[in-house]
């Protein structure tokens, strides 16, 4: 074990290890030392390990009158807890999980048998009987669970020992995550009629069961950062996928409706990720519905087309469930190990989902995802906490658009609208390859802000929208320029 290393950390961002007996005892009982420890010049004193042996851990005691320290930005990672808590950022958790593993071993397995099938054969009704099936089961086991508006959906871990594909890993948790995240948002407007409530639910279940079966059909790229040219061939899945389940009667048609909307979920004016366009759909339904007119085996088809044409045109489909099934499916493929990259952390890839959210999601699915599903998809740890630095963005009455980078100084029950203070303004990095992104942020646009002004996200009239975490990790650059700044003219006993 290497006992210094070059190029030590700025003290800076360092905060002091406070030892007891309980971090001594949960470290042994862990056996596990979860973060690297420094002195208090920055020089590395002890690395992180996992499988530490007692021997490991008793040496972090030598170090205990000399001061040890770990990362600010790690501070979650050391966390001493002796009992579990009933609460985070003053919300309500529970550790009970939630997901039945059997029934979603069972689905994913299925969803497996099936997908293979569907690369020879069409979907047909007894497709759809078992997956109906399958996902009524799940809902009535999941509703009825103890705790269900505030357990863990410990789907991720349930899924680790699935051994199925990764497109069937993908389509169990994008079921799963849409499935608690429409419950738990249907339990906060106080939905009184049980039946459409459940309606409800299991046609979002079932489209998001469906939302990518026409991927069996396309020959997709299986690598990272797609050309413009192959990300556009991407963007015709939802419409195969209408396809597949547009003339079976069994499948309802706001199932239909928001599987050809199911990337769609960006409602309002300005520029957008939504896709494929409206005018594309438009033009694209109108020739099948000329094409299929007078062939009767396929009038099912021919009537939704028709019915979906009137909702493209009078813009009149609603965004809730595509805006769900999107970020829910986010999130299941950020979890899960693709062909060009590992599978992200939990709160990596909530972090990820937030700072792509400008171009993609309205701030309130975002804010609801957040609410509902962040703490519980986490094992009960905050995405975002006091100390962590952010970005927001707001637009101002002549229209023009501010970004600012802010640290958090208090958070409340919702993650994405805390008390900021203003660390300074920035400007972003814009690509437009295959897809609106902000890539980055101009490190040398950045202007410190003397005046510290702090604003209060929970209040409904601000403006500003955290739309970006700046996090050690993901972002290095960008964490020690904005941290420094922070902690330059921070009060001691913030620094």
């Amino acid at each position: 074990m290497t006992q210094f290393q070059s190029g030590p950390i700025d003290p800076l961002r360092l905060e002091r290890f406070e030892f007891n007996a309980e971090v001594i005892r949960q470290f042994k009982e862990n056996q596990s030392i979860p973060v690297d420890f420094y002195n208090k010049n920055g020089q590395i004193l002890i690395h992180r390990k996992d499988n530490a042996s007692e021997a490991d851990i008793n040496k972090l005691q030598k170090f205990e009158l000399q001061g040890i320290y770990y990362l600010l930005s790690e501070r979650h990672k050391v966390g001493i807890q002796t009992e579990q808590p009933d609460s985070v950022n003053g919300k309500k958790v529970s550790y009970i999980k939630l997901v039945n593993p059997d029934l979603t071993l069972q689905m994913a397995r299925q969803a497996s048998d099936l997908l293979k099938e569907l690369r020879d054969y069409p979907l047909n009704g007894n497709h759809v009987k078992n997956v109906a099936k399958a996902i009524d089961v799940i809902l009535d086991d999941f509703a009825n669970s103890q705790d269900v508006e505030l357990g863990l959906v410990n789907v991720i871990e349930v899924m680790k020992s699935a051994g199925v594909e990764t497109d069937s890993e993908v389509l169990t948790k994008r079921t799963v995550i849409s499935m608690a995240m429409k419950l738990r948002s249907l339990k906060a407007i106080s939905v009184k009629d049980s039946e459409n409530s459940k309606a409800q639910q299991l046609n979002l279940m079932m489209a998001a069961y469906m939302v990518d079966i026409g991927k069996v059909r396309m020959k997709l790229p299986d690598h990272g950062n797609l050309s413009t040219e192959e990300f556009e061939y991407v963007k015709n899945h939802p419409i195969v996928s209408y396809l597949m389940i547009g003339n079976l009667a069994s499948i309802q048609s706001p199932v239909k409706t928001a599987v050809l909307n199911s990337h769609r979920p960006y409602r309002g004016e300005g520029l957008n990720n939504n896709y494929p366009s409206t005018a594309f759909l438009v033009k694209r339904l109108g020739e099948y519905c000329e094409k299929y007119k007078n062939d009767l085996s396929r009038s099912v088809l021919v009537e939704d087309m028709q019915r979906q044409l009137y909702i493209l045109q009078s813009n009149s489909y609603s965004e809730d469930d595509p805006a769900i099934i999107s970020i829910a499916g986010e999130f299941a493929s950020l979890s899960t190990a693709q062909n060009w990259r590992p599978a992200y952390s939990p709160i990596t890839a909530m972090k990820l989902i937030l700072n792509n959210s400008f171009f993609s999601y309205n701030e309130r699915v975002v804010k609801e995802f957040f609410d509902f599903m962040a703490l519980s998809l986490c094992e009960n740890k905050s995405v975002l906490n006091v100390g962590d630095y952010v970005i927001v963005v707001s637009t101002d009455s002549q229209h023009k658009i501010h970004f600012e980078t802010c640290v958090i100084r208090e958070i409340n029950k919702n993650q994405t609208r805390p008390l900021l203070e203003r660390v300074g303004t920035i400007r972003p990095v814009f690509s437009n390859k295959g897809k609106l992104k902000i890539v980055g942020y101009d490190r040398k646009t950045f202007r410190p802000d003397i005046r510290k002004a702090v604003f209060n996200l929970s209040n409904a009239v601000d403006p500003r929208r955290v739309i970006y975490a700046i996090d050690p990790e993901l972002d290095p650059p960008l964490f020690d320029l904005i941290d420094k700044s922070y902690r330059k003219t921070a009060p001691k006993s913030v620094a």
